[in-house]
């Protein structure tokens, strides 16, 4: 028997007795990484979720307090939330200064300009009462 027979005689039974083969050991990274994309994924998913339900809050907010500014500058709540959008306005801050800008600026909004919330629906308003609320199922009541 030559010597590089007896060679791979040898690493082909210190594979056997001690370790795994290349195969296995590839086979097994591979259900690794699948695990840990698994497990980064369902984070990522809560994560993103968890980033709309804050800014929808903070959306709110926003256009509530808008609506409520318009009130007390106009003496009604706007007809409807497209007038938030196109008008500006203009409040004294200091003696011989105005502060002026809009109601609403980087607000998303559809392409019917539209307000939309994070999760892509449109804003339901009551102009009676100035009530703002989502449509997005789930965020109704909020």
């Amino acid at each position: 028997m030559s010597t590089a027979g007896a060679e791979a005689d040898a690493a082909v039974r210190w594979e056997r007795e001690h370790g795994r083969g290349k195969l296995e050991t590839i086979l097994v990274c591979s259900l690794v990484g699948l695990l840990i994309a698994a497990i980064l994924t369902f984070y990522y998913e809560r994560i993103v979720l968890e980033a709309k339900r804050s800014a929808l809050k903070v959306s709110l907010a926003n256009i509530r307090l808008s609506t409520d500014l318009y009130r007390v500058l106009n003496d009604r709540y706007p007809r409807d939330l497209k007038d938030l959008l196109a008008q500006r306005y203009l409040i004294p801050t200091r003696e011989g200064t105005i502060f002026n800008d809009q109601y609403l600026k980087d607000q998303a909004i559809d392409r019917n300009g539209d307000l939309i919330d994070p999760f892509g629906a449109q804003y339901r308003y009551e102009p009676t009462s100035g009530q703002i609320t989502s449509s997005t199922p789930g965020y109704q009541d909020w």
